[in-house]
Protein backbone atom coordinates (compact mmCIF):
# COMPACT_ATOMS: atom_id res chain seq x y z
CA UNK A 1 0.00 0.00 0.00
CA UNK A 2 1.11 3.22 -1.45
CA UNK A 3 -0.12 6.46 0.47
CA UNK A 4 0.89 9.91 -1.18
CA UNK A 5 2.46 12.70 0.60
CA UNK A 6 -0.92 14.45 1.48
CA UNK A 7 -1.82 11.03 2.56
CA UNK A 8 1.04 10.76 5.14
CA UNK A 9 0.06 14.20 5.99
CA UNK A 10 -3.65 13.15 7.35
CA UNK A 11 -2.74 10.23 8.77
CA UNK A 12 0.13 12.31 11.13
CA UNK A 13 -2.72 14.99 11.91
CA UNK A 14 -4.68 11.99 12.86
CA UNK A 15 -2.25 10.22 15.01
CA UNK A 16 -1.48 13.79 16.42
CA UNK A 17 -5.37 14.46 17.27
CA UNK A 18 -6.09 11.25 18.78
CA UNK A 19 -2.94 12.00 21.20
CA UNK A 20 -4.96 15.40 22.28
CA UNK A 21 -7.66 13.59 22.66
CA UNK A 22 -6.68 11.12 24.37
CA UNK A 23 -4.85 13.80 27.44
CA UNK A 24 -8.74 15.25 27.60
CA UNK A 25 -9.03 12.58 30.99
CA UNK A 26 -10.37 12.52 34.55
CA UNK A 27 -8.10 9.55 35.73
CA UNK A 28 -10.53 6.84 37.46
CA UNK A 29 -9.41 3.43 39.47
CA UNK A 30 -9.64 1.37 36.76
CA UNK A 31 -10.13 2.92 32.73
CA UNK A 32 -9.42 6.64 32.55
CA UNK A 33 -12.41 8.43 31.53
CA UNK A 34 -11.30 10.18 28.18
CA UNK A 35 -12.15 11.64 25.13
CA UNK A 36 -10.61 9.10 22.66
CA UNK A 37 -13.87 7.60 21.94
CA UNK A 38 -14.61 10.52 20.41
CA UNK A 39 -11.69 11.08 18.68
CA UNK A 40 -11.91 7.61 17.00
CA UNK A 41 -15.37 8.79 15.48
CA UNK A 42 -13.95 12.41 14.36
CA UNK A 43 -11.01 10.58 12.60
CA UNK A 44 -12.52 8.00 11.26
CA UNK A 45 -15.37 9.63 9.56
CA UNK A 46 -13.58 12.68 8.28
CA UNK A 47 -10.42 10.27 7.05
CA UNK A 48 -12.53 7.03 6.14
CA UNK A 49 -11.45 3.43 6.64
CA UNK A 50 -7.53 3.54 5.36
CA UNK A 51 -6.79 6.96 6.46
CA UNK A 52 -8.08 6.91 9.70
CA UNK A 53 -7.16 3.18 10.72
CA UNK A 54 -3.61 4.10 9.57
CA UNK A 55 -4.07 7.15 12.04
CA UNK A 56 -5.31 5.44 15.02
CA UNK A 57 -2.46 2.45 14.44
CA UNK A 58 0.57 5.40 14.02
CA UNK A 59 -1.15 6.41 17.45
CA UNK A 60 -0.70 3.66 19.02
CA UNK A 61 2.57 2.60 18.16
CA UNK A 62 3.91 5.61 19.14
CA UNK A 63 2.60 5.02 22.40
CA UNK A 64 4.04 1.87 21.92
CA UNK A 65 7.49 3.10 21.93
CA UNK A 66 7.19 5.30 24.73
CA UNK A 67 5.96 8.68 23.29
CA UNK A 68 3.61 9.86 26.02
CA UNK A 69 0.13 9.81 23.70
CA UNK A 70 -1.63 7.86 25.66
CA UNK A 71 -4.10 8.57 28.39
CA UNK A 72 -2.40 11.15 31.76
CA UNK A 73 0.73 11.92 28.99
CA UNK A 74 1.78 8.00 28.88
CA UNK A 75 3.57 5.53 26.84
CA UNK A 76 5.21 2.49 26.62
CA UNK A 77 4.30 -1.35 25.14
CA UNK A 78 2.96 -2.01 29.27
CA UNK A 79 0.31 0.44 28.29
CA UNK A 80 -1.23 -1.75 25.15
CA UNK A 81 -0.64 -4.90 27.08
CA UNK A 82 -1.50 -4.02 30.19
CA UNK A 83 -5.61 -4.21 31.82
CA UNK A 84 -6.51 -0.99 29.91
CA UNK A 85 -4.72 -1.64 26.55
CA UNK A 86 -7.51 -3.73 25.09
CA UNK A 87 -9.60 -0.29 24.23
CA UNK A 88 -6.83 1.28 22.61
CA UNK A 89 -6.55 -2.04 20.26
CA UNK A 90 -9.77 -1.80 19.60
CA UNK A 91 -9.67 1.70 18.20
CA UNK A 92 -8.03 0.42 15.69
CA UNK A 93 -10.63 -2.01 14.60
CA UNK A 94 -13.73 0.48 15.79
CA UNK A 95 -12.13 2.86 13.18
CA UNK A 96 -11.96 0.53 10.61
CA UNK A 97 -15.46 -0.33 10.89
CA UNK A 98 -16.50 3.40 11.18
CA UNK A 99 -14.73 4.10 8.18
CA UNK A 100 -16.23 1.23 6.11
CA UNK A 101 -19.97 2.50 6.95
CA UNK A 102 -19.33 6.38 6.45
CA UNK A 103 -17.80 5.19 3.11
CA UNK A 104 -21.47 3.99 2.26
CA UNK A 105 -22.68 7.49 2.03
CA UNK A 106 -25.31 6.55 3.76
CA UNK A 107 -26.03 8.62 7.33
CA UNK A 108 -27.97 5.40 8.69
CA UNK A 109 -25.39 3.32 8.14
CA UNK A 110 -22.85 6.10 9.55
CA UNK A 111 -24.21 5.80 12.64
CA UNK A 112 -24.63 1.33 12.87
CA UNK A 113 -20.73 1.40 11.77
CA UNK A 114 -20.42 4.45 15.30
CA UNK A 115 -22.17 1.99 17.16
CA UNK A 116 -20.86 -1.13 16.03
CA UNK A 117 -17.54 0.09 16.18
CA UNK A 118 -17.85 1.00 19.83
CA UNK A 119 -19.29 -2.08 20.54
CA UNK A 120 -16.04 -3.83 19.20
CA UNK A 121 -14.31 -1.34 21.04
CA UNK A 122 -15.95 -2.36 23.96
CA UNK A 123 -15.22 -6.20 23.90
CA UNK A 124 -11.63 -5.78 23.43
CA UNK A 125 -11.23 -3.53 26.35
CA UNK A 126 -13.57 -5.41 28.59
CA UNK A 127 -11.91 -8.98 27.67
CA UNK A 128 -8.47 -7.77 28.46
CA UNK A 129 -9.78 -6.05 31.82
CA UNK A 130 -11.09 -9.40 32.65
CA UNK A 131 -8.38 -11.65 31.73
CA UNK A 132 -5.43 -9.29 33.28
CA UNK A 133 -7.25 -8.38 36.18
CA UNK A 134 -8.53 -11.81 37.08
CA UNK A 135 -12.19 -10.26 37.16
CA UNK A 136 -15.47 -12.10 36.44
CA UNK A 137 -17.43 -11.13 33.29
CA UNK A 138 -19.41 -9.23 35.62
CA UNK A 139 -16.72 -7.15 37.28
CA UNK A 140 -15.38 -6.25 34.12
CA UNK A 141 -18.22 -4.95 33.31
CA UNK A 142 -19.03 -3.08 36.13
CA UNK A 143 -15.15 -2.04 36.21
CA UNK A 144 -14.76 -1.21 32.46
CA UNK A 145 -17.99 -0.52 30.81
CA UNK A 146 -20.93 0.70 32.81
CA UNK A 147 -19.41 3.40 34.22
CA UNK A 148 -18.27 4.75 30.40
CA UNK A 149 -20.98 3.48 28.30
CA UNK A 150 -23.54 6.06 28.34
CA UNK A 151 -20.87 8.90 27.79
CA UNK A 152 -19.77 7.31 24.93
CA UNK A 153 -23.00 6.98 23.62
CA UNK A 154 -23.56 10.70 23.71
CA UNK A 155 -20.04 11.26 22.41
CA UNK A 156 -20.20 9.11 19.90
CA UNK A 157 -23.45 10.82 18.90
CA UNK A 158 -22.28 13.86 19.12
CA UNK A 159 -19.37 13.02 17.05
CA UNK A 160 -20.89 11.59 14.42
CA UNK A 161 -23.07 14.65 13.13
CA UNK A 162 -19.87 16.96 13.72
CA UNK A 163 -18.09 14.74 12.41
CA UNK A 164 -20.15 14.77 9.03
CA UNK A 165 -20.23 17.62 8.20
CA UNK A 166 -16.58 18.62 8.80
CA UNK A 167 -16.44 15.40 6.16
CA UNK A 168 -19.07 17.04 3.58
CA UNK A 169 -16.93 20.10 3.39
CA UNK A 170 -13.94 19.08 3.27
CA UNK A 171 -13.61 15.46 1.27
CA UNK A 172 -12.95 17.85 -1.82
CA UNK A 173 -10.40 19.87 -0.24
CA UNK A 174 -8.33 17.25 0.84
CA UNK A 175 -9.30 14.86 -1.94
CA UNK A 176 -9.63 12.16 0.24
CA UNK A 177 -11.64 9.04 -0.83
CA UNK A 178 -15.85 10.14 -0.77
Amino acid sequence: MRLSVREMIMVGVGAALMAVFSQLSIPLPSVPLTLQVFGVVIISVILGKKLGTLSIIVFMLLGAIGLPVFAGFTGGLNIITGATGGYIIGFVFMAFIIGYFIEKDKKALAFIGVYLGLAVDYIFGVIQLKLLMGLTLEGALVAGLYPFIIKDLILTALGIMVAISIRIRVVGVIKLNA
